[in-house]
């Protein structure tokens, strides 16, 4: 069995859905295609992420022994689509004390204690293992980014008024409700609930603290949570920058004590000298 990765790389939060009555919309309503239509457009170019986070993870009875865990980080992140992803925790005087890799194919786990270094291919639950994350690598980067793919092969369902939010349902072929997005006021997202082929809840994603980015609303504070209850957390982005240049080689570790090459040592980001044995 995989010990989970004391030192959470990301978090899962609470977040209660709306109790305020939902209004359906009439088919005719122009509201839920112009909201989605604007939400793909003003997020059609994120492509990559660069940020400092600060994470909080509480996991119940998730634990040793059975007891509750409750872990909070501080991390670098970049996160390209469709899948990569490099997290950075980071100690005392922000030292890099873990590093977790994943080109979308292969993934690295380096922890610095031990000088220790686990790899292999990417499977679906690879960040629940790692961080009590109850999402898909390339979930969690569409998530951050606030941009999943527009399709995904679904279609628009039923829309609802909830206050002053907007909610749309986007079901499979099957008629199943497959995902529902939220938006508020302003046309931005607050919500975003993934489901699975049973039509069961099994994540949502809650967001919040909007700055504009890039000509565009942007949340820096993420909450998510698992359907079954079994974890929540808080995802805080700051120093956020949308679409860096982010080299390709940061997402491969190299062993503990490997000879690297000074250039590439040079351009790797901060801390991916301790994290890569260098």
């Amino acid at each position: 069995m995989r010990r989970p990765w004391r030192l959470a790389l990301a978090a899962l939060a609470t977040g209660c859905v709306s109790t305020i009555p939902a209004k359906p919309l009439p088919d005719g309503d122009p509201r839920p295609a112009a909201l989605l239509a604007a939400w793909h457009a003003g997020t059609a170019r994120r492509e990559s992420l660069q940020a400092v986070a600060r994470l909080a993870v509480d996991a119940p009875g998730e634990g040793l022994g059975g007891r509750d865990l409750a872990l909070r980080s501080k991390q670098r992140l970049w996160l390209p689509r469709p899948a990569q992803l490099r997290a950075e925790v980071l100690g005392f005087l922000d030292t890099t004390v873990a590093v977790l890799v994943t080109d979308g194919e292969r993934y690295s786990l380096f922890e610095s204690s031990e000088q220790r270094l686990e790899e292999g291919p990417v499977y679906p639950e690879l960040l629940w293992d790692t961080a009590h994350l109850a999402l898909t690598p390339a979930e969690a980067v569409e998530v951050i980014l606030g941009a999943p793919e527009p399709d995904a092969g679904l279609t628009r369902g039923a829309a609802y008024l909830v206050g002053e939010r907007v909610r749309i349902e986007l079901t499979d072929p099957g008629g199943r409700v497959r995902r529902v997005v939220e938006f508020g006021a302003g046309g931005e997202l607050r919500r975003l609930a993934q489901s699975d082929d049973s039509g069961q809840m099994t994540w949502e994603a809650l967001f919040d603290d909007f700055a504009e980015i890039d000509g565009a609303p942007f949340a820096r504070d993420v909450a998510l949570r698992s359907s079954s209850g079994r974890a929540r957390a808080e995802l805080m982005l700051r120093t956020v920058e949308l679409n860096p240049a982010v080299p390709a080689d940061i997402f491969h570790l190299r062993p503990p004590g490997s000879r690297l090459d000074p250039e590439t040592r040079s351009e790797a980001p901060s801390g991916a000298r301790a994290a890569e044995g260098g």
